[in-house]
């Protein structure tokens, strides 16, 4: 009898052990097979999304190389990603007909949207217009404002900026300062470095690094002393005020314009300070030509009588930086911005989380690093099909 119940008791044992482990065997496989659904749903989303997006770029002209040299990288990168080319649409024009231009390409039914060159004022009605067509906009080039970007974080949108930072430009120009050979550029022989400031009149980053550069020079002590006084920066302004009206419209004329002035302000420097000019400190690489044109017409040594200093970097001034006529100058770095920008899109598009501000500090440029710079921007002007250039790239 005793035999009997143990052997019942093994049994509904055993077997309650073997319904067990085939269910729990059964469950496994069952949520395994749903993992490997999902994660197959995933891969091929993660696929066919870049192939089958649309993706509107929507930029203000007139902006200098920056915003071409960018949009020719980032079209790249989409396209690497899977992207077809001919998927990808950019409508350039004025300040003013950004945001039409940007609900052209919401209304023509974009996956995503890249905007160049918003500002403060048309940034929010494009972010807005985008979004209620549940399409993610990403922005570069100027910023679209620090509180639009709190708004995106605040009310969850789908929005992001890949922008520059110019921080540790001040310190890096004020370190190539206080590195400078007393001996080269101390031509009265005064124990200190006489320098001049070129402001652009329209408060520009280059602006705001000349007046910090200025401010560390001070903290620190630097043996140095400014020739120019504080309305220069008055001055600028009315200088660019006739250049301003074409500055959308005609960039060129514009550039000319800055130059020029910049190349007169100097030649009158000189005239006036005389040997006491030692450095030019210049809110853009416009200004750093027009210097360099002034410090050639007048047979000064640059580099030795005189150090010229640029910023924001074009493919000319990276010339002069190269072969060593412009001391030094800054790079807007659009390689990096323009993969931040890519990776941002081909992120919302797959449904992932993105990053709200993808920053890049400027990249100081001296005659070390200025042709490795040059061939990378000239590489990517022979990629720009609305690039003067006669050169076709030829397909790797």
């Amino acid at each position: 009898m005793n035999r009997k119940i143990l052997a019942l008791i093994l049994t509904g044992i055993i077997s309650f052990l073997l319904i067990t482990g085939c269910s729990s065997q059964t469950e496994s496989a069952g949520g395994t097979d749903a993992e490997k659904t999902q994660e197959s749903a995933q891969e091929e989303t993660a696929t066919v999304l870049p192939a089958d997006a649309k993706i509107g770029i929507a930029y203000t002209e007139g902006s200098g190389e920056f915003t071409s040299f960018f949009i020719v990288k980032a079209m790249s990168n989409l396209v690497a990603a899977g992207v077809p080319e001919g998927n990808i649409e950019k409508i350039g024009g004025s300040g003013e007909e950004l945001a039409a231009n940007a609900q052209k390409l919401i209304d023509s039914q974009c996956s995503a949207l890249m905007i160049g060159n918003a500002n403060e004022e048309n940034a929010p009605g494009i972010t807005d217009a985008a979004v209620k067509a549940n399409i993610p906009v990403v922005y570069f080039g100027t910023s679209p404002g620090e509180a639009e970007i709190a708004r995106w974080e605040k009310e969850g949108l789908r929005a992001a900026y890949a922008g520059s930072s110019y921080d540790q430009s001040a310190e890096k120009r004020a370190d190539l300062i206080d590195s400078a050979d007393m001996e080269k550029i101390d031509l009265n022989e005064d124990g200190e470095i006489g320098f001049v400031v070129l402001y652009s009149g329209e408060d520009k980053a280059g602006d705001q690094v000349n007046r910090d550069t200025v401010r560390i020079l001070e903290e620190r002590g630097t043996a140095v002393y400014e020739l120019t006084q504080d309305d220069e920066e008055e001055a600028s302004e009315e200088e660019s005020e006739e250049a301003e009206e074409t500055v959308e419209e005609e960039a060129d004329t514009y550039d000319e314009t800055a130059r020029e002035n910049a190349r007169e302000q100097v030649i009158e420097w000189m005239t006036d300070y005389g040997k006491q000019l030692e450095v030019i400190i210049c809110a853009d690489d416009m200004q750093a030509l027009g210097a360099w044109d002034a410090v050639s017409e007048e047979k000064k040594r640059v580099g030795h009588d005189v150090l010229i200093m640029g910023f924001d970097s074009n493919t000319e001034s990276l010339e002069e930086v190269a072969a060593g006529n412009i001391r030094s100058s800054f790079f807007n770095d659009f390689m990096e911005q323009s993969k931040n920008a890519s990776d941002a899109v081909l992120a919302y598009l797959k449904g992932i989380e993105v990053q709200r501000c993808a920053m890049s500090e400027y990249v100081s440029v001296t005659v070390d690093n200025a042709q490795e710079i040059l061939d990378i921007s000239m590489k990517t002007q022979e990629n720009d099909p609305d690039s003067d250039t006669e050169e076709n790239t030829e397909e790797e």
